[in-house]
């Protein structure tokens, strides 16, 4: 055929070739810079942790309930071991106290542990920050029982108050207040009673107050030294300075002449005699 014929032939396909080729550099230009620039976030399809895979996630210790003190304490099996745990950040009332003898829903809130942490039960423990303990060698734990932890179940039955929050344990506090307050909404258990449950202690008045006299006390022992409830438990100290800054040992906070609290604080007091000393030692002042 004639050579003529097949140069614009040729030519037509050399430029169809490179348009095309062009259409498609710039199309993938085009791609690589839209996903360089592009923000839109990568969505995996994560499963989230159910409550028993958190509570998993904790570390947490195997041990066996081996005996019931009080609302707030058992004593377990931990690694063949008998461990008495005071449990953190709450406190239940008092059952057997040498001076305060038996509290408002004292006894229902050891029997409430006794039916859920009874002798035998799998349970496991959470120790605070550093294993601490305090100062009668009790482990200081949060405990978990089929997956839930015993602490908030003592908060929601209104069987406890949130108290003796110290560093660095603090880890649940903000949880526990939430739920303590849905038990003062509902006014059950301890919030049942009027200006019972206090910032810095229980405040029952003496006919609500059952006095219990002890073995010891019978016989003229005293049992002050032998009570192991409260983790600060201490008698009124720094007299020097008494009828001025009044401290509550428990619960570190500080009442001024005049206050609402200071009145009716009348257990484990350490006297200060300015505010600034009371801070200085680790107190915060009552609200009211």
């Amino acid at each position: 055929m004639n050579k003529k014929f097949f140069e614009p032939l040729f030519i037509f396909f050399v430029m169809i070739s490179f348009i095309l080729s062009g259409c498609s550099g710039s199309e993938v230009a085009e791609k690589v810079k839209s996903d360089k620039n592009s923000t839109t976030p990568v969505v995996q399809n994560e499963k989230e942790p159910s409550s028993s895979e958190e509570v998993n996630n904790k570390n947490l210790l195997s041990a066996t309930i081996v005996k019931n003190i009080d609302g707030d304490t058992v004593e377990v099996n931990l690694n063949g071991k008998v461990e008495k745990i005071r449990m953190l950040c709450v406190d239940t009332p008092e059952t057997h106290h040498p001076r305060l003898g038996v509290q408002p829903f004292g006894p229902e809130a050891s029997e409430y542990t006794k039916k859920i942490l009874s002798v035998g039960t799998k349970i496991e423990i959470e120790p605070g920050i550093g294993n601490g303990r305090d100062k009668y060698g009790r482990l200081l734990a949060y405990i978990y029982v089929n997956g839930k932890m015993f602490n908030e179940m003592l908060l929601e039955q209104g069987l406890a108050r949130v108290a003796y929050i110290y560093a660095p344990n603090t880890k649940y506090v903000d949880e526990f207040y939430a739920i303590q307050k849905e038990a003062q909404k509902k006014g059950i258990g301890i919030w049942s009673i009027e200006n019972y449950a206090q910032e810095d202690g229980y405040h029952a008045s003496n006919n609500q107050v059952t006095k219990e006299k002890s073995p010891a006390s019978q016989s003229g022992t005293s049992v002050e030294s032998n009570y192991q409830n409260n983790p600060n438990d201490v008698q009124e100290s720094n007299l020097d300075c008494k009828g001025k800054i009044k401290g509550n040992a428990n619960s570190h906070i500080f009442h001024v002449p005049g206050g609402s609290y200071y009145a009716s604080t009348n257990d484990n007091i350490v006297w200060f005699c300015t505010e600034k000393e009371a801070l200085d030692a680790g107190y915060r002042k009552s609200k009211r």
